[in-house]
């Protein structure tokens, strides 16, 4: 990357010893950052798991199991692929914003983003055996995070970076994300049926956090085992790019405070863009947006 996209995050880098890591989001696009160097322990992550299962319950009427998977056929997309993802996390409380400001993926993003990102997607997946009709090895086709952006792309400063936080083992029978190693360098979108072949798991036991590049040809594979693979997810983007998610004035001032780096937060929010309007929302999946849709 450039070398303006390293300031400020120096002492973080020593501290947590992420040169490694910043070195294989150059060559391989990804990187596995294990729960042993996030410093956090296995409490932090069953609750923010257990929140994802509350709320995917409380929006779609279905109870996960995370041994057996959802006890109801969902009877549509979510059943025939075998996964469910729910939207705007960040509003669902206090759990969805530590893992925006935790130091170790703060650095990683301003490595690849720069100091000025902002939080362009807040999403949950939760995801469940592949039922044997749905054809195929992956259950997400492969593609690239910042495909709104013509290519050629600059691998070196990248519009899009994701982060995807495992909060259950993560292997590829369980569905893991597939991706191609180095594919962001080529600076392109994967022709047809060409990446899958080329692809590796990004394999990770739970309380791992997984980063990369918005380049990166990625999916994911089907899912084998019987269970739920839990993820939480985040796509940053840089300041000159909407998100696709809007955050501006819908987090709690609460929220905010209690934040571990209220300052970040805000600027990930975009707080600080006062041309900006605030327009009325609803999350999708309450009962007060399907009420607005019927």
């Amino acid at each position: 990357m450039q070398p303006e996209e390293s300031t400020n995050i120096e002492e973080t880098v020593e501290e947590y010893g992420l040169k490694d890591h910043i070195a294989e989001l150059d060559e391989i696009g990804l990187t596995i950052v294990p729960q042993s160097t996030l410093k956090l322990d296995d409490d932090w992550f069953d609750e923010l798991r257990d929140a994802i299962l509350r709320v995917g319950e409380a929006r779609t009427g279905v109870h996960f199991d995370l041994s057996s998977g959802p006890y109801d056929d969902f009877g549509s997309r979510p059943g025939e692929i075998g996964h469910i993802i729910l939207s705007h996390m960040i509003f669902e409380g206090q759990a969805f914003e530590k893992v925006l400001t935790h130091p170790v993926k703060k650095a990683l993003m301003t490595y690849m983003l720069g100091s000025d990102h902002r939080l362009a997607v807040s999403d949950a997946w939760i995801k469940w055996q592949t039922p044997d009709n749905w054809e195929g090895e992956s259950t997400t086709g492969f593609h690239v995070d910042q495909g709104m952006v013509p290519p050629p792309w600059n691998w070196r400063v990248p519009h899009i970076a994701n982060m995807n936080w495992a909060l259950t083992d993560y292997t590829k029978e369980d569905g893991a994300l597939a991706y191609v190693p180095g594919s962001h360098r080529l600076e392109r979108f994967p022709e047809p049926e060409e990446a899958l072949p080329l692809s590796v798991p990004a394999e990770a036991p739970k309380g791992s956090l997984i980063m990369f590049h918005g380049a990166l040809w990625h999916g994911a594979y089907r899912k084998t085992t019987p269970g739920l693979r839990v993820t939480m997810l985040g796509q940053h983007c840089r300041s000159y790019m909407m998100p696709f998610q809007d955050f501006k004035g819908r987090i709690p001032k609460e929220m905010i405070e209690a934040s571990q780096n209220p300052d970040y937060l805000r600027s990930l929010m975009r707080e600080g863009e006062r041309n900006l309007r605030v327009e009325p929302f609803e999350v999708p999946g309450t009962p007060a947006a399907r009420a607005s849709c019927n």
